[in-house]
């Protein structure tokens, strides 16, 4: 779990139970070398699933804690945790051989013409 320090701004004099307004839900105060500081836990997508749905979040989908999109990304293709093989590329969920499909050629679909093959990521390579 990753939290976020801000320093408090109280002096040595100020009452140590005195809480300035915050708009976050935070723990206690830790003395840390003489400071007081105030930690803040991050909102992490299996506490709040809505955190992966907002806008420039890495994915829709929340896999350990962390936003992924199952569509795309290599170690979760499909679903949690799944991983491709090496020389596979998560496309649409599943693991592909991008070196020799014709539907995925060098690229998720990147389709080669009919007649035409798949060969190390190029159609119809010599």
């Amino acid at each position: 779990m990753t939290s976020v320090v801000t320093p408090n701004l109280l002096s040595d004099k100020d009452d140590e139970n005195s809480v300035p307004y915050t708009d976050t839900v935070a723990a206690p105060y830790k003395s840390m070398r003489g400071f007081n500081y105030l930690v803040r836990e991050t909102a992490t997508c299996d506490k709040f699933p809505e955190v992966c749905q907002a806008k420039g979040s890495t994915g829709p989908n929340c896999c350990k804690k962390k936003c992924v999109n199952f569509m795309a990304d290599n170690l979760n293709c499909g679903w949690c945790g799944r991983r491709c093989w090496y020389g596979q590329t998560c496309c649409g969920g599943n693991c592909i051989d991008v070196m020799f499909n014709q539907w995925n050629c060098g690229a998720c679909k990147n389709k080669c013409k009919n007649g035409s093959f798949c060969n190390f990521g190029m159609c119809s390579y010599a």
